[in-house]
């Protein structure tokens, strides 16, 4: 494993819930993000807090995942509040990249054609067919998700 490829996705990962934050003006002093993470076709927001949880011990289904892309576009989640299983926003995040380029894994992914790869079915598409490449665990933390408003704010 390329630990320079990997202390890099954290870095990128790190910068982007900050300016995620940060470009949201006035929520900023509350610390919620503008959209950022979609799970099942629908977008949400989060609220960034400074975990760390690397280093717990605790078991594989204590956490959710969230795919970050390193800026090609927003993060997928598998679960959101509410659903079966859902985890209560303990998080591993799993660095993704393109070997063969963004569109190849759109191509190969984007199974509703809306031009965004949205939900765990789509990833696991782009997985598949080798146009993405999982590089494992980069980060655990906790965060909350709270859906956008149907206004897109």
């Amino acid at each position: 494993m390329n630990h320079k490829r990997i202390l890099g996705s954290v870095a990128v990962l790190a910068t982007g819930m900050a300016l995620s934050v940060g470009a949201t003006g006035g929520a900023f002093a509350a610390g919620v993000s503008g959209p950022a993470i979609y799970v099942n076709h629908v977008l949400y927001r989060t609220v960034a807090t400074p975990t760390d949880l690397s280093g717990t011990g605790a078991p594989a289904q204590a956490w959710d995942t969230i795919y970050s892309f390193n800026g090609a576009q927003r993060s997928v989640a598998t679960a959101a509040p509410g659903d079966p299983g859902f985890n209560g926003g303990r998080w591993q995040v799993h660095s993704v990249t393109f070997p063969n380029g963004y569109a190849a894994a759109l191509a190969s992914g984007d199974l509703d054609g809306n031009g965004v790869l949205d939900a765990t079915n789509e990833v696991q598409a782009a997985l598949t067919s080798g146009n993405a490449v999982d590089n494992g665990i980069v980060r655990y933390f906790v965060c909350t998700l709270n859906k956008v408003p149907a206004s897109g704010g």
